[in-house]
C-alpha cells in the first residue's frame, strides 16, 4: 500500500512538511519570554520616569511654597521686633524694621504671582504678617503715652483690619484703599526724618487712615514685574537701606510711597492699563 506522501507526489502536488524539533520550540519560547520581559521593563521605566518628573515638579512647587511661607514668617518676626523696639522707646530701630518689611513684602508678592503659588496656609500667614507688621507695629510708632495717641493707634489698627478684611485684592489688577505696606512705609520714613515726633506722626497717621478706608482704586505696582525703572527703584531702595544713612534712606522711601499715593495711575498704573 502506498503512503499518502507518495500519492501526493504521484498527483503532481508539491507538499512541503516541516516538523519543528523540541529544541527549536524551546528556543522560540525563551525568545518570546525575553521580549515580553523587555516590553514590561520598558513600560516600567517609562512610568518610573514620568513618576519622577511629576514628583520633581511637586517637590519644586512645595519648596517654593515653603520659601514664600518662610519669608512671610520672617516679615512677621520683623514686625514683632519692631513692636519690642517701640516698647523699649527705640523708634529708629522700629522704623528700620518696618522699612525692611516693606521691601520684603514686595518680594513676597512678586514670587507669589510669578510662580503662581496658591496656598491657603501661605495666604493666611501673609495676612497675619501684614496685620502684625503693617498694622500693630506701625501703630505703635505713634506712641501710647497719652490718650490721644493711644486712641489714634487703635483707629489705625482697626483701619488696617478693615483694609485686610473688606477690601481683598482677589487677584484683580487694582485694590480698594491704600495698601497697608505703603502707609507703614510713610510712617516709618516720617519717624526717621522727624526723630519720632509724635505730633507730626499723628497728623500723618490721620491722613493715612482716610486713604486706607477710602474706596478709591490703587493699582498693583508689580515693581519687579514691570518696567525697568520700577525695578531700579526697588533696587535703589535695597541698596540705600543697607549702605546709606537713615536720613537718605527715609527720604527715598518717603518719596517712593508718596508718589504711589498721589500719582497711582500716572506713574505706577501705566503698565497695568496697557495690559487691560
Amino acid at each position: 500500500m502506498s503512503s499518502p506522501q507518495a500519492a501526493c507526489w504521484s498527483q503532481g502536488t508539491p507538499v512541503c512538511t516541516q516538523v519543528a524539533s523540541p529544541e527549536a520550540k524551546e528556543e522560540e519560547d525563551k525568545i518570546g519570554d525575553v521580549s515580553a520581559k523587555c516590553q514590561v521593563s520598558h513600560g516600567q521605566c517609562n512610568s518610573f520616569s514620568l513618576g519622577n518628573e511629576q514628583s520633581h515638579s511637586q517637590l519644586s512647587a512645595l519648596s517654593w511654597k515653603d520659601i514664600t511661607s518662610a519669608l512671610s514668617l520672617a516679615n512677621m518676626v520683623l514686625g514683632l521686633f519692631s513692636i519690642f523696639c517701640s516698647f523699649s522707646r527705640k523708634s529708629q530701630c522700629a522704623s528700620w524694621m518696618l522699612l525692611i518689611s516693606f521691601l520684603l513684602d514686595t518680594l513676597i508678592g512678586t514670587m507669589t504671582r510669578h510662580l503662581h503659588i496658591c496656598s491657603k496656609l501661605g495666604a493666611e500667614l501673609n495676612d497675619f504678617a501684614i496685620f502684625t507688621t503693617f498694622g500693630l507695629a506701625s501703630a505703635l510708632l505713634l506712641g501710647v503715652d497719652g490718650p490721644l495717641n493711644g486712641f489714634l493707634a487703635i483707629i489705625y489698627v482697626l483701619a488696617t483690619s478693615f483694609r485686610l478684611c473688606f477690601c481683598p485684592t482677589g487677584g484683580t489688577p487694582v485694590s480698594k484703599g491704600l495698601p497697608c505696606p505703603y502707609a507703614s512705609c510713610v510712617l516709618a520714613s516720617t519717624s526717621l526724618l522727624t526723630k519720632g515726633n509724635t505730633f507730626i506722626l499723628c497728623c500723618m497717621a490721620s491722613l493715612l487712615i482716610l486713604f486706607m478706608i477710602d474706596q478709591s482704586y490703587y493699582p498693583h505696582d508689580e515693581i519687579l514685574e514691570s518696567e525697568s525703572w520700577k525695578k531700579a527703584v526697588f533696587l535703589g531702595g535695597v541698596i540705600l537701606l543697607f549702605f546709606s544713612p537713615f536720613s537718605l534712606t527715609a527720604f527715598y522711601c518717603l518719596l517712593w510711597s508718596l508718589s504711589y499715593i498721589f500719582f497711582p495711575d500716572a506713574l505706577w498704573g501705566k503698565a497695568i492699563c496697557f495690559r487691560l
